[in-house]
């Protein structure tokens, strides 16, 4: 075995010597304290042999003192002659092992077994703590990569219609109003054909931040699936969706973007619905309530928002000539 840091806590100067001699027969580096007290520098150590009975600390108050430093260092205590149930207490507190002391000091021989036995007890315990935070960030990362859009880093279709099912449960429970819009880049295919798809690309991202800046925590923003993307208002009633959504269709009508050297602007179609216990009560219903408004968006020139509510048209001539044919 490896050379090894052994801290050996123990009142008694006399036990510590000879335990001390014993362990660095083994080639093992030890150090010797009186004091019990936990402090920092302890988790430099690989093992703690540590006595039960000190004057003014107890075994199992040095153990909680350690957790409550976080250090994990391990710990094996050292007991004498009928204490063997005070260190199975230690063990439940995170204490690896015990030995109990004899007058005969026949346990210094058992030590460095005691010792190699618990050192492989911690590697195991670690190893397997090891594994299976590995395999919790794996499960992360596959949730993560199940309900995320790949491009825009936003929540896929998959995620959307598992929310938006929920919303509308909540809604029907508690009678809250729940409004949805769903968005499209207008001419989409154009900035492909006439700059690449990884501007293209560059645009969905952009678009994808504006929408995030312009919403609430609470609202679940989403890409639909090519250049449509879907928003979830909970709590929120058609008219006040309609406003935010019109706030969103001028930020990016007035903006321009460069991507690799070019610069890019294009406009937005929104349509917008609202959960109705009757026509639209299914997350299938809302989607096509609100895919005819934008369908009506789109047939009455772009740029602009429809809802079940009316058609928001605010193009100045600016925007018209700026928005491509």
């Amino acid at each position: 075995m490896s050379s090894m840091r052994i801290l050996i806590i123990d009142d008694n100067a006399a036990h510590s010597e000879l335990a001390a001699r014993r362990l660095m027969k083994e080639n093992w580096e030890v150090s010797v304290t009186d004091q019990p007290d936990p402090k920092p520098e302890f988790k430099n150590y690989d093992f703690i042999l540590l006595d039960y009975s000190m004057p003014h600390l107890s075994g199992l108050d040095v153990l909680k003192g350690l957790r409550d430093l976080d250090i994990t260092t391990p710990v094996i205590l050292l007991t004498g002659h009928g204490n063997e149930i005070i260190a199975s207490e230690a063990i439940k507190q995170g204490a690896y092992d015990y030995v109990v002391k004899d007058t005969q000091l026949l346990y210094l021989e058992r030590l460095p077994s005691v010792i190699r036995e618990a050192k492989s007890k911690h590697e195991l315990i670690e190893t397997n703590r090891f594994l299976i935070n590995e395999l919790r960030r794996a499960n992360e990362r596959l949730q993560t990569m199940t309900f995320t859009d790949e491009i825009t880093g936003l929540h896929n279709y998959r995620f959307i219609r598992k929310q938006l099912d929920a919303e509308l449960k909540r809604s029907t429970r508690y009678s809250k109003p729940v409004s949805l819009c769903v968005i499209d880049i207008d001419y989409f295919k154009n900035i492909n054909d006439l700059n690449g798809h990884p501007v293209g690309d560059a645009a969905l991202k952009e678009l994808a931040e504006i929408l995030k800046e312009s919403t609430r925590t609470v609202d679940i923003v989403g890409r639909y699936g090519g250049d449509e993307f879907v928003i979830i208002f909970p709590d929120t009633l058609l008219v006040d969706a309609v406003r935010l959504c019109e706030r969103i269709r001028k930020t990016v009508s007035e903006r321009s973007f460069v991507f690799g050297g070019r610069t890019v602007s294009f406009t937005l179609s929104i349509g917008l619905a609202d959960f109705d216990p009757v026509r639209r009560k299914t997350p299938e219903a809302l989607l096509e309530a609100a895919d005819r408004c934008l369908y009506q968006a789109k047939k009455t020139g772009r740029n602009r928002v429809a809802s079940l509510l009316r058609i928001v048209e605010k193009k100045s001539d600016e925007e018209r000539q700026s928005t491509q044919p």
